[in-house]
């Protein structure tokens, strides 16, 4: 059974950086949105002709992708589906014009299908899965954040933080002129970052994907 994280954050906050600490021979970057990777030389280390990057812009594109790298390529340990929530944000578009509540419980299915399938490829395999946030409001004030979807009507259906067991947030925090780009494992203010009791020694750790990718496969052997 592979393992399954979810990194968490607003744009620009260190998620899609944390990348550059993983080995491109054994990572596949699977791109939803398409946009360049935020570190010098990505496009060199993660191209189609490495044969670890692809761009696609649906879940059930993306599950039969996750089932083939895990049946047809052994080498690769690592999948991350970057900017993962545009999967229902461009849905949404491409479905615009549809009228009804059908739509949204199709788009909920396809992301539990998604997720529920992540876990279930090879055993040394981990999927990554790179999300925007929202926030969540009570009468007017910010009282926690969540994974972002594509709206009320797909959170009735589907209560997407709940399909995973690691939560990361990325919550940068600025000292002086300095500005460190933290991962959170466990709560973190509002932010509900969350890990099984004893898998990680600290709450704030430095962006390193790599570590975290480490320290969730160890915690589990």
């Amino acid at each position: 059974m592979s393992k399954l994280i979810a990194i968490a954050g607003d744009t620009g906050v260190g998620k899609s950086s944390s990348l550059v600490h993983l080995d491109p021979k054994e990572t596949y970057i699977i791109n939803v949105a398409g946009k360049e990777l935020p570190f010098r030389g990505s496009s060199k280390l993660y191209n189609a002709e490495n044969k670890n990057y692809k761009v696609v812009e649906t879940a059930g594109e993306v599950l039969a992708l996750l089932n083939t790298l895990s049946l047809k390529a052994p080498h690769i340990k690592n999948i991350i589906i970057e900017d993962a929530n545009y999967l229902m944000g461009f849905n949404m578009v491409d479905r615009a014009t549809e009228t009804g509540y059908t739509k949204f419980s199709v788009m909920a299915q396809s992301m539990k299908n998604l997720i529920q399938g992540a876990k279930k490829l090879r055993d040394d395999i981990t999927v990554v899965y790179m999300s925007h946030i929202e926030e969540i409001e009570d009468a007017g004030e910010i009282v926690g954040y969540k994974l972002k979807t594509a709206g009320k009507l797909v959170d009735k259906e589907l209560k997407l933080d709940g399909l995973f067991t690691v939560v990361i947030y990325a919550v940068p925090e600025t000292k002086g002129e300095k500005t460190e780009y933290n991962f959170h494992t466990n709560r973190f203010k509002k932010y509900p970052a969350k890990s099984p009791a004893g898998m990680f020694e600290q709450n704030t750790m430095e962006n390193n994907l790599k570590t975290i990718i480490e320290t969730v496969n160890k915690y589990y052997e």
